[in-house]
């Protein structure tokens, strides 16, 4: 009711402006059965659709109240059908919209912005020179005037008004908003996507932006992107997809609890759902109940609320680990026995030495540099430039398991010197997906080459250790995407953050918030410098089904060896594989006895495994 009611107060306020100007026209009929009409008169149609001699005034009824309706002018030559002036009408203005089950009209809109008038539900009548016409299919051929009404609970007044529409009125527009407008964005990647959301009541749409990698991403990897980057946004996934998303903080407690959820990219409705539905650079996903906006006869929805950016949230004040030796420190060194293999093969796509004025790559160490145990001195490194990047793979994949999953390895040379780097994650090779990182450093000034940086700001962002101290990460923090198997991770890309305060040039941490690292340094060395990647969760070489334990059952000994290693505590007709990192199995024998010796002394120096039955433990060679 209070709808239709200031749908009529919208038009009253359109009409007393029109009268002013002498053009306005109030047309009456009488609520009698023969429903005599006084049609609304040809020469004070402003929009005519269609070409032809013959000329019919259309007038829709909106029942309020007191009655609202608009009026059109439809051509045609020879003969037509009421569905083809419907269609042409609505072709033409796009605030007008129906739907229709063959011959009969299910609802009825005219949505200009200003003016909402609406039919759903009831029945509609429509007449044509005074006859009623059986269905949408019949003919019409000749000139003349047709009226379509709301009838059953709608009781008609002795009056009705009538707009004659102007098509110099703006059409209803889906609101949008430009990426260039997007404050907060999340995630990782060089592809970018806009995802918004309106809620009704109150009217309010927000804007996200997600970075991603791959030529694709699931709206469903969007939405948990968000969610694990910025806690104020929340959804809840029914049976039938969707059923709740919330946005609340300090300002704003939004939700539609329970409601009908739609949404579309690109203005058009994704007929997938949510978790099948992809998205490319540059799309715009918008989602809405429906009771937020309107529909065509395809179900693609209009939301006219304007999208804002939304705001970021809180720096963060937290206070995380310091530096190694101090209490609490979670970082793990090189030679930790937790570690049980090292990345196999590295890729480096080199930055610029200053991204602000030197173009010139960065150049120092090599790609075979980053993989295998990290050397001991400063040099044994290979520096990434600003927002370098490094891709290491691994002989075994990396597996989500109890605690850390993995560790990254940088040359700082003091506690306080700290380059550092976003790390990344995949299980294809395509898709990345970036631990979200926290940076609360001060950034009145910039971090120099004299500088220093704080680690107790600082969360998942590899490098905050001094050299022989590793990053550690664990997998757990993202769970729950759909094209990222946490179990089988086979990839791990670095990314340099670029320290510069300057927004142009700098780059943001989880919050939305500059990282200040040193900047610049303009030379060879520059940027994250990387030593290693460690792992310390992983699927054992030989079957590539267990995690590593510490725990197995059976021992080893001397560990470290250099020649001769006794397996003890086993069955007398235990099979005992040795394999090195690569997963490659070395030897395989049988015991004899409740334990055996096995000749290590023509195996380089390095890592090997020992696995007995469904057991495995590490040894190192030396």
């Amino acid at each position: 009711m209070m709808k239709k009611l200031l749908c009529f107060l919208l038009v009253l306020a359109s009409l007393g402006v029109y009268a002013q100007n002498e053009q306005a026209r109030v047309y009456m009929r009488t609520n009698q059965p023969s429903r005599n009409v006084t049609d609304v008169p040809a020469d004070s149609i402003k929009f005519w659709v269609g070409e032809g001699t013959n000329e019919v005034v259309a007038a829709f009824f909106f029942c309020a109240d007191t009655p609202v309706g608009v009026a059109y002018g439809y051509r045609f030559n020879g003969s037509t059908t009421y569905q083809n002036m419907l269609n042409a009408i609505a072709a033409a203005d796009p605030n007008f919209s129906y739907t229709a089950s063959g011959s009969f009209i299910n609802t009825l809109e005219y949505d200009n912005g200003t003016l909402d008038c609406e039919i759903t539900g009831g029945y509609m009548m429509y007449s044509f020179n005074g006859g009623w016409p059986s269905g949408l299919s019949d003919v019409m051929s000749a000139s003349g005037y047709f009226e379509l009404t709301e009838w059953g609970d709608c009781t008609l007044p002795t009056t009705n008004i009538y707009y004659p529409v102007d098509p110099s009125t703006p059409a209803v527009t889906d609101a949008t908003i430009d990426d260039d407008d997007v404050i907060y964005w999340v995630g990782g990647g060089d592809n970018e996507v806009v995802f918004a959301v309106n809620w009704c009541n109150p009217a309010v749409a927000f804007a996200w932006g997600v970075r991603f990698s791959g030529d694709s991403i699931l709206v469903a990897d969007v939405m948990r992107t968000i969610a694990i980057y910025d806690s104020r946004f929340s959804y809840t996934v029914g049976d039938w997809g969707i059923s709740d998303i919330r946005f609340q903080d300090g300002t704003y407690d939004l939700s539609l609890q329970g409601s009908w959820w739609m949404y579309n990219v690109n203005g058009a409705t994704a007929m997938l759902g949510y978790d099948a539905q992809k998205v490319v650079d540059d799309d715009i996903i918008k989602w809405g109940d429906e009771s937020c906006g309107t529909a065509d006869a395809n179900y693609n929805y209009t939301w006219t609320t304007p999208i804002q950016p939304v705001a970021l949230p809180a720096a963060s004040t937290e206070v995380f680990d310091g530096i190694v030796g101090t209490s609490g420190c979670k970082a793990i060194a090189y030679n930790d026995a937790a570690i049980i293999g090292w990345a196999t093969g590295c890729s480096i796509d080199r930055g610029p030495m200053n991204i602000a004025s030197n173009p010139t790559p960065a150049s120092f160490g090599s790609e075979s540099t980053g993989t295998g145990i990290p050397g001991t001195a400063t040099t044994d490194a290979v520096s990434l430039g600003d927002g370098g990047e490094a891709t290491l793979t691994f002989g075994m994949p990396i597996s989500n398991g109890e605690g850390y999953d993995f560790a990254v390895f940088e040359n700082a040379l003091n506690h306080t010197f700290l380059e550092l780097a976003f790390v990344e994650v995949s299980s294809d090779g395509e898709h990345f997906y970036r631990f979200p990182s926290v940076s609360n450093s001060d950034l009145n000034n910039q971090v120099d080459n004299g500088g220093s940086v704080d680690a107790t700001k600082l969360n998942n962002l590899a490098g905050k250790y001094i050299m022989g101290w590793g990053t550690p990460f664990d997998l757990e923090e993202l769970s729950g995407y759909s094209n990222l198997d946490i179990n089988n991770i086979t990839h791990v890309r670095l990314v340099d953050v670029v320290g510069s305060i300057n927004p142009e040039y700098g780059t943001t941490d989880m919050n939305g918030h500059i990282i200040n690292d040193p900047y610049p340094t303009n030379f060879a060395s520059c940027g994250f410098d990387l030593t290693g990647v460690g792992i310390m969760n992983g699927w054992t070489p030989s079957t590539g089904v267990n995690n590593y334990s510490e725990t197995a059952l059976f021992t080893v000994y001397p560990n470290p060896c250099t020649d001769i290693v006794v397996v003890s505590n086993i069955s007398n007709d235990a099979t005992i594989i040795v394999s090195n990192i690569l997963g490659e199995q070395l030897n395989v024998m049988t015991s004899q006895d409740t334990s055996c010796q096995i000749n290590m002394s023509d195996y380089p120096a390095g890592i090997y495994f020992i696995q007995v039955g469904n057991a495995t433990q590490k040894i190192v060679k030396r």
